[in-house]
Parts: C-alpha cells; structure tokens; sequence
C-alpha cells in the first residue's frame, strides 16, 4: 500500500516537526538553569530560618520586647526575600519568552530551508489511486500518487501537535 522513497527525509522532517511541537518542554529545563536563587536569596532565607529558630527559644510572654523585635527583623527579610523572589520570577518569565520564541524561529526556519531544497522529492508513494488529492498531495512532485515533502512536513506537525498536546497541557 505504501513505498517510501526516500526515507531519510521522511524522518528527517519527522524529527524536526516533533522538535518544533516538543518546544515547550525544551524550554523548562533551560529556563532553570537561568532562574535559580542568587546567594543572596539564599542567605535571606537562612537568616529567616535562624532567627525564627531563636524566637522559638524567647518566651513571647516573658521577653515581649525581644520576641517582638525578632518579629519584625523577619518579616523584613520576608518582604525582602518577596521582591526578590518576584524579580527573579519576572525575568525567568522574560528568559522563558525569549527562548521559546528563538528555538521556534530557528527550527521554524530550518524546516522552510529544507522544504524549499527538497520540494520535487517525493518522500512517500502510495499503491492505491486518490484521485482527488492525487495532485494536491503529490506538488511539485512529478511522481504519480506520492507525498512531496511539502504535505509530509504539514501531516506530520498536524498529527504530533495532535498526539502532544495532552503533554503540553
């Protein structure tokens, strides 16, 4: 029913339309290695830790005034830890824009370069006769009821986008 004709080009486009719908989970990993916690939110949090420790040990009745100034020294370093924390989060969100915007322009671009060098390759020839789309699927191809590169390239991101978006959501 099916003979491929040239076979590294069917999975070549494959495999670049399943990077291209895989983006989203490329981008995760990349972004974490640009957002973790600066030293400095890391020692904000351990002095949070420290000083909630010792006012664990003060007796709130007993020793209001100094239980009351730990207090406040930490929900000081908690605003500050906040601002922080939420700066980071707006420039990871920034980096997470920028990435997935680059990564899908530029295999975006390789799939247009790749279409346009191999567009009278025909990838796939079908046994069977499917009159209506014979032409349709076959263009610019010359080969009689085969896929040219250029209906494997929009089948293929149709199905996997089809297939990961359960993933991706």
């Amino acid at each position: 029913m099916l003979e491929v004709l040239n076979g590294f080009l069917l999975v070549y486009f494959f495999v670049l339309c399943t990077i291209s719908a895989l983006v989203p989970l490329l981008v995760k990993p990349i972004v974490a290695c640009f957002s973790r916690p600066s030293h400095e939110e890391r020692q904000l949090w351990d002095e949070i830790v420290m000083l909630k420790c010792q006012q664990k040990q003060i007796s709130m009745k007993d020793e209001f005034a100094a239980y009351s100034k730990l207090q406040r020294r930490i929900i000081k370093l908690e605003a500050e830890l906040k601002e922080n924390s939420q700066a980071r989060l707006s420039k990871s969100l920034a980096i997470k824009g920028t990435i997935h915007i680059v990564l899908q322009v530029v295999i975006g671009f390789v799939i247009i370069i790749s279409v346009i060098l191999f567009r009278r390759e025909p990838l796939v020839a079908l046994k069977g006769d499917l009159f209506p789309l014979t032409t349709f699927l076959k263009y610019p191809s010359e080969t009689p009821n085969a896929i040219s590169t250029h209906m494997w390239v929009i089948i293929s991101n149709v199905s996997i986008r089809t297939l990961v978006k359960p993933m991706l959501s």
